[in-house]
């Protein structure tokens, strides 16, 4: 059967439903008319459609031609117009290439290898101390004490000292504030730390001992606490050392507390201290050093160039290096 008789006959019965549907029959009598001649022009348009339709559609010919006769048959008089438009020249034209608004690009290549940040001068301690001492911005003098973030501790307690004296309130309360967070969090652990001595068994007190006098030089060693506060708690790191070192002797703990009998200005304790670290397996580059500088402040300077030789001239540590080199 041809596809243009089909049309003819669907054309024919859609014309019969609507006569149907405008004749002077009884209501129900009017609609089964007209929907029984739509229904079967329906039908027949599908078999027409169905074979306009794209190969890839006509796999499932019942789906696709109980498709079209859904659309058609709910949608009276346009219906069929509608699919044979807007459905077959949908399917039939072809796509626009839509614009894709990102770009492809290769992965880079990562670097040789990685940077390392900490050999990268991210600040300059000089050129802080001069912008506190010379800049007329208030402005910049509080960047400035930010940018101490960055520094050492002990290097930047020294800078914000020095701003305690600057002209500007701002300035001296920012200063004033870091030194005393500073202060303030080694004291908590420190209070921590005793409270936990209270309550710890024999062999937990050792750890806690070590952590606690770390603190207690710490706050002497940083400056945060001056004068007669300072000798306390170096005093306090003394004591606590000595009994570390006299229960169990540890080389870390005999260099920590040479270095508190340095900030004392105990010169033999702190040779007694730093020799018995090397005897205790301390490596010589750690020591010497040290040991060089209780030769300094006694006035013993051949003893100085002794100690330094004495340091490996390989050395990674390159405050150490310079300082070989400068007396050797």
């Amino acid at each position: 059967m041809g596809g243009n008789w089909l049309i003819v006959q669907a054309v024919a019965l859609e014309t019969a439903a609507i006569v149907g549907l405008m004749s002077p029959l009884p209501g129900e009598a009017q609609l089964l008319a007209y929907l029984a001649g739509h229904a079967l022009a329906c039908a027949l348009l599908s078999l027409v459609l169905l074979r306009l339709l794209p190969k890839r559609y006509r796999d499932s010919p019942r789906r696709a031609a109980l498709f079209l006769f859904s659309l058609q048959f709910g949608i009276p008089f346009i219906g069929s117009i509608g699919v044979a438009v807007g459905v077959l020249l949908a399917l039939y034209l072809p796509r626009s290439e839509r614009e894709v608004p990102w770009q492809e690009i290769a992965i880079p290549e990562l670097p040789y290898r990685p940077i390392d940040m900490g050999l990268q001068m991210v600040y300059s301690q000089g050129g802080l101390r001069q912008i506190l001492r010379e800049a007329g911005d208030p402005d910049k003098r509080l960047k400035a004490l930010l940018a101490t973030r960055q520094m050492q501790d002990r290097d930047a307690v020294e800078i914000l000292r020095e701003a305690l004296t600057d002209k500007v309130d701002d300035v001296r309360l920012l200063a004033y504030s870091m030194l005393e967070q500073k202060e303030k969090t080694l004291t908590h652990r420190a209070n921590r730390l005793q409270q936990s001595l209270t309550e710890a068994s024999e062999e937990q007190t050792m750890p806690l001992q070590r952590r606690l006098a770390q603190i207690w030089w710490e706050m002497g060693y940083l400056g945060l606490a001056q004068g007669g506060l300072r000798i306390h708690y170096l005093k306090n790191a003394e004591d606590m050392l000595q009994r570390l070192v006299a229960r169990r002797p540890q080389h870390n703990d005999w260099r920590l507390l040479g270095r508190v009998e340095l900030e004392l200005g105990n010169m033999d304790a702190a040779r007694d201290a730093f020799t018995a670290a090397l005897e205790n397996g301390a490596p010589e580059d750690l020591i010497r050093p040290y040991l060089a500088e209780v030769a300094f402040h006694e006035r013993n300077f051949e003893q100085v160039r002794t100690e330094l030789a004495a340091c490996s001239p390989s050395t990674q540590n390159p405050g150490i290096r310079s300082l070989v080199e400068a007396w050797l």
